[in-house]
């Protein structure tokens, strides 16, 4: 384990943006994530979690706790018949995860192609994309117990997803050590978004492999690159609403979209709201904007800070409420100083 100290964290985000960790420790093994949460604890300082970056606002003036970048390596096939158990490192990029699945033609994760983040994220956070979720391929994790110090594994039963949330996300005391998915040698393509519509309509029964290259080519369009600007991806959660608010919206929106979900509520497109309902896409304030493509996401130009992502999406949220009755929360979390 090296432990580094002052470490930009800038360096280690999509969003290029942030001070330093007063500690950070890269963790390629359950060991390492063990002697981490130690060494936290002897400096009592607040142990931080970092996968991909793809998900995190760091303050300006950085944080005093013990960032653990977790790095963990390894993608691991096993056949059981009709399904395949696929076993993950939490450091494992996502986007690696989809490209191994799809080459050998395997069902599950196709539409989730091209997501930012590792393994150990996807799992936190329950990621989805055109009508598929993490949790639907889920099988189980491996932790690690922050206050035992034990590894545990926990299954889908217990793993408490929710639309982007889950028993890893809502209790710190577990670290995503690795993940194991169950995927399909048999599957039907999902084509329920508009997105994939056209696609649809020319490739009925399209493969796992071409659904996910056409899955990437769209988000392609919609998302900017990790290039020079920063992002984080999606900034915010699609709201979900009773009955009784999705029908008021409907009545003074008759052109949303709403999708009920499985589990009761109507999910509603922010997107379609900032752009349709306040006129918010491509607007910008500080260096940050929501961009052009998609307006859930938010891009900082070089140079611009935390504080100023922060203040615009304050101010998004304040528009939403007063315009549209309805309150957002942010998908993207801001680490704790």
């Amino acid at each position: 384990m090296i432990v580094t100290e002052n470490e930009s964290l800038a360096r280690h985000t999509t969003f290029h943006i942030g001070g330093p960790a007063r500690f950070f420790i890269t963790c390629e093994s359950a060991p390492d994530v063990a002697d981490a949460v130690a060494f936290a604890k002897s400096q009592k300082r607040a142990l931080l979690p970092l996968g991909g970056g793809s998900n995190v606002l760091v303050p300006d003036d950085g944080v005093e706790g013990v960032v653990t970048h977790i790095a963990i390596p390894g993608i691991y096939f096993e056949d059981t018949g009709d399904t395949v158990l696929v076993r993950v490192g939490a450091g494992v990029r996502w986007h690696d995860v989809v490209l191994a699945a799809v080459e050998r033609n395997l069902w599950g994760i196709e539409n989730l192609a091209t997501i930012p983040g590792t393994m150990g994220g996807a799992v936190v956070q329950n990621i989805g994309a055109y009508g598929t979720e993490l949790s639907n391929v889920f099988s189980e994790a491996r932790v690690c117990n922050t206050e035992t110090l034990l590894e545990e594994s926990i299954d889908l039963a217990n793993a408490a997803f929710g639309y982007r949330t889950s028993l890893f996300k809502t209790n710190r005391n577990y670290i995503v050590l690795e993940a194991t998915l169950r995927l399909e040698k048999k599957g039907t393509p999902i084509y329920g978004y508009a997105d994939l519509a056209g696609f649809a309509d020319e490739n009925p029964q399209a493969s796992p492999r071409e659904i996910a290259a056409a899955v990437t080519q769209i988000r392609e369009r919609k998302f900017p690159s990790h290039g020079e600007e920063g992002t984080a991806g999606s900034f915010f959660k699609n709201p979900v609403v009773d009955e009784q608010t999705a029908a008021i919206l409907r009545t003074r929106f008759p052109e949303l979209p709403q999708r009920s979900q499985e589990h009761g509520g109507v999910k509603i497109p922010l997107a379609w709201i900032l752009d349709n309902v306040l006129g918010l896409k491509g607007y910008e304030q500080n260096g940050v904007r929501l961009f052009e493509q998609q307006p859930l996401v938010l891009v900082a130009r070089p140079g611009t800070t935390a504080a100023a992502v922060d203040a615009l999406a304050s101010d998004i949220g304040k528009r939403v409420a007063d315009e549209v009755g309805i309150s957002i929360e942010r998908e993207v979390e801001t680490f704790k100083k």
